[in-house]
């Protein structure tokens, strides 16, 4: 064990590119997230492609002065539960081949599968995953259609037990990616995962299940609760449950940290950033003395390579040390042969 920080949910995008396999839709490019992409990764004005995009970004992991390795995140296609593809239905595709290939040729970078559970041939894309030492499963239910309470789930969350490779499934609203079917939204509560905690399956619940904005986030309050449920019936139970911090900087958020805090249980939080997806150095600071408060925010508000800022703001937030290094225990738990 190395105590290696790592940057546990980092996420990639390209525009139709026929070589890696990315896409995203048309009405993914009317987000208020795309905007933000273009101009955190400097695109604004300029011609979007996949070379810059990925230029930019590993850039600001090689960059970092404090985190040392950060996972990447794919994006499976949209599937029927017939195991059918819809493209048409699918408003974000990163493949797993072009992020393995990533990994492979970058030490800095750690491979962040997506397989959609209901595809046909989910069993040969794990297997390919494993083999590319993929260190995790991520999931956006609605976005990507899932049902996590689904029988078709049941063959898929037995290899995931059998090799320990963790769950990422995104939790509380999302408004980066869409989706194209309003009733999937539901299936972002984490209540839906109990099923697959109860056969064993590692979780880890993306950010903390947290409303976006705050108490205007009427539909989105009973997934942070049932959040805090699910850490108190893990404890019961002995589940392997896990929650991301990623995202967690923004203002509105702050009224939970301390809920957070107080009801999780250190060594299941993990370090986490969601880049590009912005930050703020106006979000809760354990500080009480206003200057001292003052003197940090203008510290990080000058600083240029994003994941040194969101390092920073989460360690002011006094999780603790722990919570830096706890991907690193996590994942050499992953088996990746069974001879």
């Amino acid at each position: 064990m190395t105590n290696e920080i790592i940057d546990m949910h980092i996420h990639f995008g390209a525009p139709h590119d026929a070589q890696s396999g990315c896409y995203w839709s048309k009405d993914f490019e009317k987000t208020a997230a795309y905007f933000a992409m273009l101009l955190l990764t400097k695109s604004l004005f300029k011609r979007v492609d996949i070379n810059r995009l990925k230029k930019n970004l590993l850039s600001v992991i090689n960059g970092s002065k404090h985190v040392d390795k950060s996972v990447l995140l794919a994006m499976d296609e949209v599937y029927d539960e017939k195991g059918q593809v819809h493209k048409e239905w699918t408003h974000l595709h990163v493949p797993n081949r072009y992020l393995a290939s990533l990994a492979r040729e970058n030490g800095r970078v750690l491979f962040g599968a997506s397989i959609h559970p209901y595809r046909n041939d989910w069993e040969e894309e794990l297997d390919f995953c494993l083999e590319n030492k993929a260190v995790l499963c991520k999931w956006i239910p609605s976005s990507q259609m899932i049902n996590p309470a689904h029988s078709k789930c049941a063959d898929f969350y037995s290899k995931l037990i059998e090799h320990k490779l963790p769950l990422l499934c995104h939790s509380g609203p999302e408004y980066a990616i869409p989706t194209s079917n309003e009733k999937y939204n539901q299936f972002n509560n984490p209540k839906y995962l109990r099923n697959a905690l109860e056969l064993g399956v590692t979780i880890i619940i993306a950010h903390c299940a947290l409303p976006y904005f705050w108490l205007l986030d009427v539909e989105y309050q009973d997934d942070f609760r049932e959040f805090l449920r699910l850490f108190k019936d893990a404890e019961k139970w002995g589940w392997n449950l896990y929650a991301d911090v990623s995202a967690i900087t923004g203002p509105l958020r702050l009224p939970y940290i301390e809920k957070i805090m107080q009801q999780i249980p250190p060594e299941r939080l993990l370090f986490g950033s969601d880049y590009p997806i912005p930050l703020s150095e106006l979000s809760y600071n354990k500080r009480t003395n206003f200057f001292a408060w003052l003197k940090f925010v203008t510290k990080v508000m000058f600083m240029k390579n994003p994941l040194d800022k969101n390092y920073l703001i989460v360690k002011e937030m006094g999780f603790g040390e722990r919570l830096l290094t706890n991907a690193e225990r996590l994942f050499s738990l992953i088996r990746y042969s069974l001879a």
